[in-house]
């Protein structure tokens, strides 16, 4: 564990400021849920993931997709690579996603066309994209992208939905 220096006095609500500047560096937003750990006498904050607990779910629904469609995919949270296949994104899970990808998850925006998308701080692709953020109890916590060098068929959308189903069926039982 990596001290910060920071010293925080709880008020008598039992809450604790955590620093902007901490917060701006770890990437947690205003609103956002966090998971609170123990262990002996440390307590440890960590940004809460709804989809953690159906990872496996998530990586298996992705690699079937990628056999049976060709298309590359990628599956996240709100910030990083959970599961990807395909020959461009194999490498990519458990990377942070671009700031690019965080606004489409907060604006709930689709994406269905062929474009330049930043994947990650340091990768780029150019190709057709299908992105479908993953809406679960009102709340953006992820998304599904389907990708490919030739155009999409509607097929895309079809299984993208799919998924997001089957993922918030899981999430919401969770």
């Amino acid at each position: 564990m990596k001290s910060t220096g920071v010293v925080r006095r709880i008020d008598d609500l039992g809450r604790i400021v955590i620093p902007k500047e901490i917060r701006r560096n770890l990437k947690i937003r205003d609103g956002e849920n966090m998971e609170i750990f123990i262990d002996l006498d440390t307590i440890i904050l960590k940004k809460y993931s709804k989809l953690e607990d159906v990872i496996t779910l998530t990586g298996k629904l992705g690699r079937l997709v990628n056999e049976l469609t060709d298309y590359d995919v990628i599956i996240t949270d709100r910030d990083h690579i959970i599961a990807s296949y395909g020959e461009n994104f194999k490498t990519k899970k458990n990377e942070v996603l671009s700031n690019e990808l965080m606004k489409i998850i907060d604006e709930r925006r689709l994406v269905n066309e062929k474009t330049s998308i930043e994947i990650t701080s340091n990768f780029k692709k150019d190709g057709y994209f299908y992105i479908l953020p993953i809406i679960s109890s009102a709340d953006s916590i992820g998304l599904i992208i389907l990708f490919s060098e030739n155009e999409l068929s509607n097929i895309a959308r079809i299984v993208a939905k799919m998924v997001d189903f089957l993922i918030c069926e899981q999430v919401d039982i969770s």
